[in-house]
């Protein structure tokens, strides 16, 4: 397994290897800390989405590869994930409590790192709503409780345009949504860094979970 160095010490990115038997975590400074959640999140999460979204790639290619006469393609798998991944993001960066949490942390992110995709839009027989909430509703929550997008859709949009309406459906840009959300999680790690109270949310939600 690949150590990586941080601050002197050698970590696997695996919670249970770096906490037991001893917690190095614990060790680690403030800034260390966070460099070792947005290193995992790189590991685990951001870094294979990369080869995924990367329409030239080798692991883009084998996912939509026929296998055995039956069509597959992991788009719903993907988006489903980042989406949990949003949810995740948003709970280290304001701390919640009681009903509806998830949903406050997801859109927290959105309305903070996000905001061109919460612009309000218009869709056939929903009137008048924010995007974001279409992407908690059908697609976030579609997927984790129907496993299908709910009256909606994924597909290429042209232009700059983030979503169209296609045959009275929804349809969003996921290509567009991974791009954004590669900007958005640079720039909440840096407001990490830099805003002292962002950092004590940060850590208050690292402490809980990680230590």
């Amino acid at each position: 397994m690949k150590r990586i160095n941080i601050e002197g010490h050698l970590f696997s990115m695996f919670m249970d290897y770096d906490k037991y038997p001893i917690n190095i975590l614990a060790q680690l400074s403030d800034d260390g800390k966070i460099e070792w959640l947005e290193r995992r999140m790189n590991m685990i999460f951001l870094d294979p989405m990369r080869k995924i979204y990367n329409r030239n790639s080798i692991a883009h290619k084998e996912l939509h590869r026929q296998k055995n006469r039956n069509p597959m393609n992991p788009m719903l798998m993907m988006f489903s994930l980042l989406l949990n991944g949003i949810e995740a993001l948003g709970s280290f960066l304001t701390p919640y409590n009681g009903n509806g949490k998830n949903a406050r942390r997801f859109n927290t992110f959105m309305n903070t790192y996000m905001a061109n995709w919460t612009q309000i839009i218009q869709v056939h027989n929903e009137g008048n709503r924010r995007i974001s909430e279409f992407l908690w509703e059908k697609y976030r929550n579609g997927l984790a409780h129907s496993f299908a997008i709910l009256n909606a859709g994924i597909d290429d949009v042209p232009g700059n345009e983030l979503t169209m309406i296609q045959d009275d459906i929804l349809q969003i840009d996921g290509w567009k949504f991974f791009n954004n959300l590669l900007t958005a999680i640079n720039n909440m790690f840096r407001d990490i860094r830099n805003n002292a109270n962002s950092k004590t949310i940060f850590l208050q939600r690292f402490h809980s979970e990680y230590l």
